[in-house]
């Protein structure tokens, strides 16, 4: 398995595109400095390396990946981030964990339309949905989707088309680095 330390998640971010002239250059070349950590896992948390709304006008220079941290895409809109993901530590017990949230009945939220029924702890993402189209892509480690019948493992290389449905993240037995690309979309049942 990876090993991921305690510092924050610091990846490197290089944006390149075209000047006045036509002719194509860096832009940035930095860490991505957008990181919304975890708070209870030191090591742990997501960092945003570009934001966009539609159209993209692509030639803007403007730093479409600073803060402020977005959970949501717009609706018309999405970002890529980069999320690491800690396994439980050896002996923890999720009934001992103050911070843990059992599983619930879905709490839905009507202007983000995003559903979430709990379930979050050490190495388990909650029970959630949102309004978008997510392409996971497993980069370190492995990961498990977790959905309301099933779990399927991943491993690096594999790829995770999510049309907002229920559906959990957990770090059974290792550490994890997993990107997304997340788009806005719409519920039309």
């Amino acid at each position: 398995g990876i090993s991921l330390s305690k510092k924050p998640l610091c990846m490197r971010r290089v944006v390149v595109g075209n000047d006045t002239a036509g002719q194509s250059g860096v832009i940035y070349d930095s860490d991505a400095r957008n990181l919304k950590r975890d708070q209870h896992r030191p090591g742990g948390g997501m960092i945003e390396h570009w934001c966009w709304e539609m159209p993209i006008n692509i030639s803007d220079t403007a730093d479409q990946g600073k803060p402020p941290f977005n959970i949501h895409p717009h609706q018309s809109g999405g970002f890529l981030r980069f999320v690491q993901s800690l396994k439980a530590p050896p002996g923890y017990k999720v009934e001992a964990d103050p911070n843990a949230v059992p599983l619930h009945e879905p709490i839905e939220d009507d202007v983000l339309e995003r559903g979430d029924r709990g379930g979050k702890h050490m190495g388990m993402s909650g029970m959630h949905k949102t309004r978008s189209v997510d392409y996971g892509f497993l980069a370190k480690g492995t990961r498990s989707l977790v959905l309301d019948e099933s779990e399927i493992s991943m491993d690096p290389g594999d790829i995770c088309v999510q049309l907002g449905n229920y559906h959990a993240w957990a770090n059974r037995t290792d550490n994890s680095l997993m990107g997304y690309v997340m788009i806005g979309a719409d519920f039309k049942y």
